[in-house]
């Protein structure tokens, strides 16, 4: 009995080591190429789609700025910014901001 649990801990480390192995391997998208498919007048679930749920959002009720986020602890940031028809109306390398929205007709 004590051996088998010898060697159930045993192949819990390898398996642990293997996959902690395989992370290594794992690298952030290309965040241009990530967001190439995101073009103006997509919707908002389109966009999702392609992309995935966005790790911000900004704005009143319904947001109309979305963030993605790159790199480590999420320095590089891209942002959708959306109409009241939830269309894409503009997209930059930048994080949300107030003046943006306002240059693209949102504010």
């Amino acid at each position: 009995m004590l051996r088998w649990k010898a060697y159930g801990a045993a192949s819990l480390v390898l398996v642990l080591i293997g996959l902690s192995g395989c992370a290594a391997f794992i690298k952030d998208p290309d965040p241009q190429e990530y967001m190439a498919p995101v073009k103006v007048g997509m919707a908002r679930a389109e966009v999702e789609d392609k992309l995935g749920p966005p790790d911000g959002n900004w704005g009143p009720w319904y947001s109309v700025c979305t963030e993605y986020a790159f790199k480590k602890h999420g320095t590089d940031r891209w942002s959708v910014y959306y109409n009241n028809q939830s269309r894409v109306v503009y997209t930059e390398h930048a994080g949300c901001n107030l003046e943006r929205a306002k240059q693209v007709g949102l504010r």
